[in-house]
């Protein structure tokens, strides 16, 4: 029986629909995962040059933070169904190669991957891909999920696909706020005010402004018509998104009072900050425990399109008030103080 996973990830839906396929499984068979990726060395002068030399300190961070993107909210998910589950990544430009070593040295049993060949067929996607690289030489067995190009994933899934993964990048803010907040309670360094206000400027920006919004006006809207029945249902999860924001307002007003010296505040603080992660946190699990699954089953095909398309959108020029690349930076200063957070504690 397969014990521990190993999930190669990239930026890909192909890959986020792995992931998920990943998590089923696991809990079906009450694994384990590693999540890994494989990034490029931006130290080699080919690689990212003129982005160094313009700006290096960005340079610096968005280069270990695309990692940190994409397996913290790989580990959110799977936490989120019960799943012990690591990331760990390395540098490597051959992906293949990375995936060996690294399936060697965690001592999976399973390799779980999801490929996007050409078209042309099974054998001609099999034989052109990193998957193909992968079979000749793993240690352990592999499992293909998905051929994108000739499987290509439905409405249904790439919206509830989108929807998971924004729910994943929530979880990530709220953990680590909860884990700055804790440090700050030891009171043995200064506390990180400055993160605590950018995780509360991401919850602003995207939750209450974007994703619960987008839910209520398209998912929640066919779902009333679909399905009257989830009236009392669809309520409470409007209210949980009432109450998310109330409870990010209190730890606000609990950063300002830390900022005019208030020692006791930082205790008052990381309350705060743990009732925000708690309430957050469990309407992420009610809302996929009751909201997603009645959506699956009463919503149709037209109505899954909107709900896909509205999501899609998630990629405009602009979320709230800031720019897209502001957006994206802000998120990557987040994972990458996730990161260095979990690192402490180790």
């Amino acid at each position: 029986m397969y014990r521990h996973f190993l999930v190669p990830i990239d930026e890909t839906t192909v890959s986020a629909a792995n992931v998920a396929a990943a998590i089923d499984l696991a809990k079906a068979l009450n694994a384990r995962i590693t999540f890994f990726h494989a990034t490029y060395d931006y130290s080699e002068p080919e690689n990212g040059a003129l982005t160094r030399t313009l700006e290096p300190a960005t340079s610096s961070e968005d280069g270990r933070g695309s990692t940190n993107v994409l397996l913290t909210k790989a580990v959110a998910g799977a936490s989120a169904a019960g799943i012990v589950a690591a990331g760990t990544a390395r540098v490597s430009d051959r992906p293949a190669e990375a995936i060996i070593e690294e399936a060697m040295a965690s001592d999976c049993d399973l390799i779980v991957m999801a490929s996007r060949g050409p078209r042309g067929g099974l054998v001609g996607w099999l034989y052109s891909s990193q998957t193909e690289r992968v079979l000749r030489r793993a240690p352990a067995s592999l499992l293909v999920t998905r051929v994108a190009t000739s499987d290509p994933l439905q409405s249904v899934e790439r919206a509830i696909g989108i929807i998971e993964d924004e729910h994943r990048s929530i979880a990530v803010v709220v953990q680590g706020m909860r884990q700055v907040a804790a440090r700050s309670r030891e009171a043995t360094t200064a506390p990180d005010l400055k993160s605590l206000e950018r995780m509360l400027t991401y919850l602003d920006e995207f939750p209450a402004r974007v994703h619960h919004p987008r839910e209520e006006r398209h998912l929640h809207r066919a779902l009333r018509m679909r399905h009257p029945g989830s009236e009392a249902i669809l309520r409470e999860v409007e209210s949980q998104h009432v109450q998310e924001r109330e409870y990010a307002n209190r730890v606000s007003a609990c950063l300002r009072n830390v900022a005019v010296g208030s020692e006791v505040s930082l205790h008052l603080l990381a309350d705060a900050v743990g009732n925000l992660a708690d309430v957050t946190l469990n309407h992420i699990g009610f809302e996929e425990r009751t909201v997603l699954p009645l959506a699956r089953e009463y919503l149709i095909a037209s109505d899954w399109d909107e709900v896909a398309q509205a999501f899609s959108e998630n990629d405009d020029p602009s979320f709230g008030d800031l720019p897209a690349d502001e957006f994206r930076r802000l998120f990557t200063h987040i994972a990458n103080t996730v990161v260095t957070e979990g690192n402490r504690k180790r």
